[in-house]
Order: C-alpha cells, then structure tokens, then sequence
C-alpha cells in the first residue's frame, strides 16, 4: 500500500479500497465528502501513474474522481484543506498558481476542482 489505506471496522484491510500504484510522495491532508468521496491533498504529481498536481479527488473504491478536474493543479504542495458546509474547498499553503491561474498561499475550489472567483 503505497501512502495511503482503508482499513474495515475490524483493522483488516479494505480489499474493495484499490490504489494500484498510489502516490508518488507524501500525502496530507485528507478530508472525506458526505458522499464517501475522499480530497488528498500533499506532495504528490501522480496517483497510479496518473499526472495529478498536489490535488485529487478519489471515489470511494479508491479509483480517480475524473468529475474533479484541476487542470494543471498547483505548482507547489500545500499544507492545510478545508471542506466547507456547501462541498467548496479552501486550501492553504505555498503555491502561487492553480491551473495556470495566479493564486498566492490562498484559494476556494468550487466542488468540481474550479476556481471559486467569489472569494477575493
């Protein structure tokens, strides 16, 4: 298991939670949607051998949320994520752009993986 696993209530393995290759880097944070879905975010530029900038979404048996969409993504990790009430995402850390956009340490992602340009 390559940076990240579900375990069952019991601390076995979730078998049905498949993450073929993983991360390339470390991973953190972590926030789960009501839905099941999970937000990672971290060091990372892949997740199964998939190009993924620092940012992903995933579906609750582990496979890439393509639904998410953040282009290019960031061009640096990041530190902090939070997962607002209405499903939009703030995220924190030390990039200065998000999908070719300038963003500096400080952005809202509508729940699709775009820029919310709400928030100034």
């Amino acid at each position: 298991r390559n940076r990240i696993i579900r375990l069952n209530t019991d601390g076995s393995i979730d078998n049905t939670f498949s993450i073929g290759t993983g991360f390339n880097s470390w991973i953190d944070p972590i926030e789960i949607q009501t839905d099941g879905k999970i937000i990672v975010g971290g060091a990372f530029t892949s997740y199964n051998g998939n190009a993924r900038n620092y940012l992903i979404r995933l579906n609750t048996d582990g496979s890439i949320d393509n639904a998410f969409s953040i282009g290019t993504g960031f061009d640096s990790g990041f530190y902090d994520l939070i997962l607002q009430m209405d499903g939009k995402i703030l995220v924190g850390g030390g990039f200065t752009s998000y999908n070719g956009n300038t963003r500096n340490r400080i952005i809202r992602l509508n729940t699709d993986g775009s820029i919310d340009n709400t928030f100034s």
